[in-house]
């Protein structure tokens, strides 16, 4: 698979440079010793192509059992007969995801294009979609759409421009296969979002910090919800008295695993029972508002015991997350999480540092002032 790739992406990038165009290409992307990405390529007429990989796998058709899914949105910045357009590539079920789109707009996306197999039944949704991302985010949006047959399913066809008012600009056929042409004047976007402003990020309810730090009973009422709607909690405890690298590579990589991050948080007093009366370096409230302060944790529980099994019992976790230096058989509430059909996980530590080592280097370059 990955040499047909390189070898469609040869051709394809040939046909834009002679025509002095840009392309946008579904294939898949299967680097060595991994699953592949279900990939949309940006190619210029003047550089290399620009790899986005699907963010959000479809469940219904098993994409995350054989594919593996993207990281970031990648925004593409293109040079096309002498104007920069900024591109933000988007992959069928994504479009369903408006923060995604709400991301590219808030770094200065110009166009959205998306690449889409909708079946004719949910026509009208995928049009809908298309339309409302567009005037959410005063941008344009391109929007192919497969027709035909695929697997005993008649497609939608439907592909569709659309403009940062939601006008329709064209659309094509359900049924065949068409060539639009259309003409998208940029300077509509600078208009529409200096009227509606809703493109880019607006007060401090962005960027939520202090209501991330729950007592128990706040949280286990907020945990209900989100388990309500089919969300899968992710748990890990840790002191996180001076956050470190490695800490913040874990804590991204155990919020992947589910739907929200949840992180115990041992109080004060519960880390001077653990480590000694010279910890912690820094306060609990300082400890939990840096943690709440990242994107991926979504939740932060002070506990006042030294293992979390109570907090953990409380929350009924669905996957356990620790580090990789501790055997499963070690990990306090592993028993608990595995006996309701939960997973623990162990993630090693990418980086080799720790809060130990940082104090420890501290407390030498001061000897040595």
């Amino acid at each position: 698979a990955a040499a047909v790739t390189v070898d469609i992406l040869d051709i394809l990038r040939e046909n834009a440079q002679s025509n002095d165009i840009a392309i946008m290409a579904g294939l898949p992307y299967a680097p060595d010793k991994d699953r592949p990405r279900n990939s949309l390529f940006v190619i210029p007429p003047d550089g290399e192509p620009i790899r986005y990989d699907k963010l959000h796998l479809f469940p219904p058709f098993e994409e995350p059992e054989h594919f593996t899914p993207g990281q970031r949105p990648v925004l593409a910045t293109l040079n096309l007969s002498g104007i920069q357009v900024a591109i933000g590539p988007m992959i069928c079920y994504d479009i369903r995801f408006p923060e995604l789109a709400r991301r590219y707009s808030w770094s200065g996306c110009q166009l959205l294009v998306v690449s889409a197999l909708w079946p004719l039944s949910r026509q009208d949704n995928f049009i809908t979609l298309v339309r409302a991302r567009a005037m959410e985010n005063q941008c344009f949006v391109a929007a192919t759409n497969a027709c035909g047959v695929s697997q005993g399913v008649e497609l939608a066809g439907s592909s569709i421009v659309v403009a940062p008012s939601g006008q329709i600009l064209c659309q094509a056929d359900k049924r065949k296969e068409e060539l639009l042409v259309t003409k998208i004047v940029l300077e509509q976007i600078p208009s529409a979002r200096s009227f509606f402003n809703s493109s880019w990020p607006r007060g401090a309810w962005n960027y939520p910090v202090q209501e991330k730090i729950c007592s128990l009973s706040t949280l286990k009422r907020l945990v209900s919800l989100r388990k309500r709607a089919g969300q899968r909690l992710v748990f890990t405890n840790g002191c996180f008295d001076i956050l470190h690298p490695g800490h913040v590579s874990y804590l991204r990589k155990a919020r992947n695993l589910g739907d929200f991050l949840v992180v115990g948080l041992n109080s004060d007093s519960s880390v001077r029972a653990i480590k000694g009366p010279s910890r912690p370096i820094n306060s609990q409230e300082h400890r939990a508002t840096v943690l709440a302060a990242l994107a991926f944790v979504d939740f932060v529980v002070l506990f006042d015991e030294e293992t979390p099994q109570k907090l953990i019992e409380e929350l009924e976790p669905d996957i356990l997350v620790k580090g990789a230096d501790w055997e499963i058989n070690q990990i306090v509430g592993a028993d608990f999480v595995l006996s309701r059909g939960g997973e623990v996980v162990r993630i090693p530590f990418e980086e080799d540092i720790s809060t130990t080592k940082i104090i420890s280097t501290i407390k030498n370059k001061n000897q040595k002032d």
